[in-house]
Formats: structure tokens, C-alpha cells, sequence
């Protein structure tokens, strides 16, 4: 039977009768509620009630003011014969019977500890007991804070035994969302930290894992000024000691004949209050570098996601590029003075452990981009690398009007690495201002052409056509200011390739990793566009490379590994890339239904394609039903395949695990209109 009242305590206070609100006449009222509610049936003194609720009335009025209260609350609860506020000798209870109060319950969940009860506890925890219920009275509050404190606790430690189970279970999606719900709860409980890395580690996702630990790292220096404990500094050394990926042959040669570079973020000498909160800038500067640096072909560059995260655990040179696999390290400083910067650049051997050259700049900061292109081509000579010399006079690039617009150019890019709607929106004009300042800075267009292609392609599905539009015309421009700039070329080929030009998207696309082959996330991207244009076999080389030069990397380099692995038919490798990060991308789950139908594995089949069908209707749809013929026609619209063969094993895999094929699906292969 269903409760006749019902009390909400958590998150807010409410009250309801069989569904409808109930409105209390007084905060007081509300407040006298809600401590008979803590549980129904114990009594409380009147002595007690008037003390939390009127403590700086006299007795008699505290007393006089409590029975008004009641009366009140007997009124508005339709009580007048006082069944429900009882009067218990010299207290007052709250009847039990048809009475419901979702903090007790949550309690009695927690208390029970089954799987059931506990997910039933983080469903009932909206918010901490009795926010915005506030009466002015010290007593009540001391009181409200101590119930709320006793109750986050309990919840967080049923919680995080839930946790552990899924962790356990392997379910990925839910640990992700619980873990960070309860991060929300208590950032300072390491055991959910603990626990997310125990999880990214057992699946080999190393970046995820490592920034879980940062994470904690940060949480407990800023909210308690203490170290990570033992029991997580040892996690941290099984994720660094966890073996990288087994090469393939070309690979094995390529890294045995060239040398590995990891660059390490620049420490910031500045001392000035006005270097305070320029760590984008510092940040940005040995990105920078990075990338003039992975330029060189004859090079194997880390990623600078990779080397910052290995940076951040204070080891020691050996240790930082035995975890890269790095033979050689870039370590340096800069200091900003009023409108000069100071740089120190030093290349060590990893084995060795001696220096190998060294460089010592001080600069005007309009002269900023010269001397990154500087020290790549001093860490190039140092290392003998066989340069092209066409590609260090393209790499020199005029000197800045102003460190305005370079610094606008940081400030944009660091918008852009954090990768939410509201980032890439902030961006923008700083890109924007970086032309008004100088309108030949052709990596401003780079950097919003990036804005809109990321939002095109991840996160606005209803704004396909104008974020095209905006990512390839800004592209296009760049392109035009510097025909070097291999972001430009990426993204006019991305885009080309939707359009189904393949020729010219290919050509770009090319373009792009002949400009920088050793950018890791634009080799994870291009695996995709290989196994577009019918390339599997070079799209999982990429990939593969693309992983050793970020060990460290995103679980979306999981999911890109699906696309050329399922297009190869190497089905068994497509799944287990895939079952890492079914979450990131909607049609993965769709490459998953498609490859475990192939492979008879039908009841993985269905259940991967039932995970797809709610992911396209809330992440497409955004929560409409589609029709039967919606969601194969988007798939195809947003896999632009250029080999109809291919295109139709995937129908022929999700058919058979039970999606709707329209009839007419290959009429205007490969054109479309796909979204019809």
C-alpha cells in the first residue's frame, strides 16, 4: 500500500498527500516537521522542540509558541483530531503508520547494504538533508548540519561499496557516473579515486587512469595539504609500470631507428604578481614547441598529454622517459619579464643520463613563435635528424605584431582542450580578437575552425550544417594564410570526406600527416578516415602509433580503434577496443551489434544494439521515439564510407542483429541524402 504522506528532507523540504503538495504555513511549521519526521514514532520533549526551534524566547512563550506551531501543522495536514502529531506524555510524535520519509528510507537501505538497496540510497540522495530550510536559530542548525553530516557520511560509505561492486562487475558506465557523484559528495575521500583507477587500470585505459590520480592529488594538496596515501602512490606505480602495446612491425622499426622525444612542460620562473595565473600560458608555450617539434619525421614525438601527465609525478628524468618509452627528454623555464621572456632549453639522454645540448634565450615577446621554431631546429640538429630543409623555412613564421594576439591564441586553445560546449563557445573570441590584431595569424583561423568542427562532430548533431559550414570556411582561410598549418588541412579534409569528395578529402588528409606525423590525436582521428576510404589496414597502423605516442590518451582513441578493425573484418579486435569505450561515441555500440551478430554472438548482438537505440534517442533524437528508417540512414550519414561493400557488411550485421534496413538505403549510395 502506498503511503498516505509523504516527507522529503533530502535535498529541499516538501510535503505531499497521495501525490499532492501540501504547503506549510510557516518555516517553523516545516522545521517542527521535519525533526518529528527524524524517524516517526520516537517521541520528542516539548522541552526539546522549543529549545531547537525558539531558543530565545522565554519558557512559557517557547511552550505558547510550540502549540501554535502544532496547531498550525495539525491544520495544514488536515489533523485535527491529532491521529497523526500525537501527543506522547510529555512529547510529541510523528505516527509511523502511512507515513513515508525518504531520509529514514534511505537509511533503512543503507543499512540493508544489497546491491538493490543501495542503488535505491543513490536514487533517494537528491541533495544534502534539508537544504535552504533555514529558521535563524542556532540550536536547529547545529542540529540540521549534524543530521546532514551524519547522513552524507553513511550515504558515501554505502556508496562507495556499491562502487567497488561495479568496479568488480566491470560495468564502466555505471562506475563512471557513480564515481563522480560521489566525488561531488566528498572530493576528499580517496577511496573513490582509488577505485576509478583500479577500474581505468583493469580495462588499460592509462590516460584515465593517470588522471584519477591527479585528480586526488590535487583534491587532498588543495583541501588538505597532504600527499596521497600509500595505497594510492602504489596504484599510480602500477599505472606507469603497465606495458604499452605490443608493436606492430612497422612500428618496431620506426621506433628502433628513431630517436623518441618527450618534451616536459616548462616550469614558470616569473615572479612577478603579474605572472600569477598565466599557467596557460606556460602550458600553451611548451605545446607549441611540441608541435613545431613533431614536424620532423625523422622524430618519434610524445604527446604532450602523455608527457604532462608522466611530468606530474615529480620522478626522476630515467623514470619520466622509461615510462614514455622516450630515449630522450626536453626539460625547460620561462620567466616573463615586462616585455621580454626568459627561456632555458636542455635535451638529456634518458639512458645516458648526461646532457645532450642546451640553449639559453631572452627574448621580446613579440618574438615568441621564432624562438620555439628555434629550439626545434637546435633539438633536431642536436639529435642528427635528417630535416628537410623546406620544412624548417615553412616552420618559420613572421614575428607577432603584439603578445596580445599570441596570447589571445593560448588563452583560445586552452578553451578548446577542455572540450565542453561552454568552452568552445569562450573561445572563440579570443581567436576572433587574435585576427582584429592581426588578420595573417593563419592558426586563429585554425583554432576556430577546431571550435566548430569539435562541436559539429560531437556535440551539436542540430547544428550539423552550420558548424560544417563555419569549420570549413575557417579552414579554408587558414589554409590560405599558411599553407603549412596541418590543422587546417585535417579539418578541409574531415569535412571533404562527409561531403563524400573523397579524392580531395584524401589529398588534404594526407596533406595534414605529411605536415606533422607525429601529432597523436589527429593519427587517432585519421584511423577513422581510413577506414572511410577503404584504407583499414593503414587506419589501424595509425592508431596503434597514434596510442604509443600517447600512452596516456583518451578512451576516445578506443573507440576510433573500432572503425578500421571492423572495416579489416578483424571483428574479435573491433569489440575489444570497443567494449572499453562503448560511451564516447553513439555508433560504436552500433559497430559492436554489428560485429558480435557477424560472429554469432547474438545475444551480445541484441543487447548492443538495444544500448544503441537508447543512445540515438536521447543523444540524436534528443528523447523522440525515431521511426524504423531513422537510424541505419544516420548511421550511414555520419560513416561516409566510399566502398558500398563495406558499408553494407556493417547493414548486413546490424540486420541481422534486428535493425530495421529501409529498401531503398543504397539508392544514392554513397551521396544520401542520408538523414531523409
Amino acid at each position: 500500500m502506498s503511503a498516505r504522506l509523504h516527507i522529503q528532507l533530502l535535498g529541499g523540504f516538501a510535503v505531499e498527500r497521495d501525490g499532492a503538495p501540501i504547503t506549510l504555513p510557516t518555516r517553523k511549521a516545516a522545521a517542527l516537521l521535519a525533526i518529528l519526521a527524524m524517524p516517526p514514532g520516537v517521541p520528542i520533549t516539548r522541552e526539546r522542540l522549543a529549545d531547537l526551534l525558539w531558543s530565545r524566547s522565554a519558557e512559557a512563550q517557547a511552550r505558547g509558541s510550540l502549540r501554535q506551531a502544532v496547531a498550525q501543522l495539525r491544520k495544514a495536514l488536515e489533523d485535527e483530531l491529532g491521529t497523526l502529531i500525537e501527543a506522547v506524555g510529555p512529547g510529541l510524535r510523528l505516527a509511523p503508520p502511512g507515513v513515508e520519509v525518504d531520509a529514514v528510507t534511505l537509511e533503512s537501505a543503507l543499512t540493508s547494504g544489497s546491491p538493490a538497496d543501495l542503488e535505491l540510497a543513490e536514487q533517494l540522495y537528491r541533495g544534502e538533508f534539508l537544504a535552504g530550510l533555514a529558521i535563524e536559530e542556532a540550536p536547529f542548525e547545529d542540529w540540521r548540519a549534524t543530521e546532514a553530516e551524519r547522513l552524507r557520511r553513511r550515504l558515501l560509505r554505502g556508496l562507495q561499496a556499491l562502487l567497488a561492486r561495479h568496479v568488480d562487475r566491470g560495468d564502466l558506465e555505471a562506475s563512471l557516473d557513480l564515481g563522480e557523484r560521489l566525488v561531488r559528495l566528498e572530493p576528499l575521500a580517496e577511496e573513490t579515486y582509488q577505485a576509478l583507477m583500479r577500474l581505468h587500470l583493469g580495462r588499460g585505459a592509462l590516460g584515465p587512469a593517470m588522471r584519477e590520480y591527479q585528480r586526488c592529488r590535487a583534491a587532498l594538496a588543495a583541501g588538505l595539504g597532504v600527499a596521497p596515501s600509500a595505497e594510492t602512490e602504489a596504484l599510480r606505480r602500477a599505472i606507469r609500470a603497465r606495458p604499452p602495446a605490443a608493436p606492430t612491425a612497422r612500428e618496431e622499426t620506426d621506433f628502433g631507428a628513431l630517436p623518441v622525444l618527450a618534451v616536459l612542460p616548462f616550469s614558470d620562473t616569473g615572479e612577478t604578481s603579474e605572472d600569477a595565473g598565466r599557467d596557460y600560458f606556460v602550458r600553451g608555450f611548451t605545446e607549441d614547441v611540441v608541435s613545431a617539434l613533431a614536424r620532423f619525421r625523422s622524430l618519434r614525438v610524445i604527446s604532450a598529454q602523455s608527457s604532462f601527465a608522466e611530468a606530474d609525478l615529480q620522478a626522476s628524468p630515467r623514470e619520466i622517459g622509461e615510462g614514455l618509452g622516450a630515449t630522450y627528454l626536453l626539460v625547460g623555464s620561462l620567466g616573463h619579464g615586462n616585455d621580454r621572456v626568459r627561456l632555458s632549453t636542455e635535451l638529456l639522454d634518458v639512458r645516458a643520463g648526461h646532457l645532450v645540448w642546451s640553449d639559453r634565450h631572452e627574448v621580446a615577446t613579440t618574438r615568441l613563435p621564432e624562438t620555439r621554431d628555434a629550439i626545434a631546429r637546435g633539438v633536431a640538429a642536436a639529435l642528427a635528424a635528417r630535416i628537410d630543409g623546406d620544412l624548417l623555412r615553412q616552420a618559420l613564421r613572421k614575428p607577432l605584431d603584439s603578445l596580445e594576439v599570441y596570447d589571445c591564441w593560448l588563452r583560445g586553445m586552452a578553451r578548446l582542450r577542455q572540450g565542453t560546449p561552454e568552452s568552445l563557445a569562450e573561445g572563440r573570441p579570443l581567436f576572433r580578437r587574435a585576427l582584429e590584431l592581426d588578420p595573417g595569424f593563419a592558426r586563429a583561423h585554425s583554432g576556430l575552425s577546431l571550435t566548430y568542427f569539435n562541436e559539429w562532430t560531437c556535440l551539436a548533431w542540430h547544428r550539423w550544417r552550420e558548424d560544417e559550414r563555419m569549420a570549413f570556411e575557417h579552414a579554408r582561410d587558414g589554409a590560405a594564410l599558411d599553407e603549412t598549418d596541418h590543422v587546417t588541412h585535417f579539418v578541409l579534409g574531415r569535412v571533404l570526406l562527409y561531403r563524400r569528395e573523397f579524392a580531395r578529402a584524401e589529398q588534404h588528409l594526407d596533406r595534414a600527416e605529411a605536415l606533422n606525423p607525429n601529432d597523436a590525436d589527429m593519427l587517432a582521428q585519421l584511423a577513422i578516415a581510413d577506414a572511410y576510404l577503404g584504407q583499414p589496414e593503414r587506419g589501424a597502423e595509425r592508431i596503434e602509433l597514434a596510442m604509443r605516442l600517447n600512452p596516456y590518451h583518451d578512451d576516445w582513441y578506443f573507440a576510433y580503434a573500432v572503425y578500421p578493425n571492423f572495416v579489416a573484418r578483424r571483428l574479435e579486435t573491433a569489440i575489444a577496443f570497443g567494449l572499453k569505450a562503448p560511451h564516447v561515441a553513439t555508433d560504436v555500440t552500433a559497430y559492436l551489434a554489428a560485429a558480435s551478430a557477424h560472429l554469432g554472438q547474438m545475444e551480445a548482438a541484441r543487447r548492443h544494439l538495444a544500448s544503441f537505440r537508447e543512445m540515438f534517442r536521447r543523444n540524436i533524437m534528443q528523447g523522440r521515439e525515431p521511426t524504423a528508417r531513422e537510424p541505419m540512414r544516420w548511421l550511414l550519414h555520419v560513416n561516409p564510407f566510399s566502398r558500398i561493400e563495406d558499408a553494407r557488411f556493417w547493414a548486413d550485421g546490424l540486420a541481422r542483429a534486428g535493425l530495421v534496413i529501409p529498401d531503398d538505403l543504397w539508392r544514392d549510395f554513397p551521396e544520401g541524402p542520408w538523414p531523409g
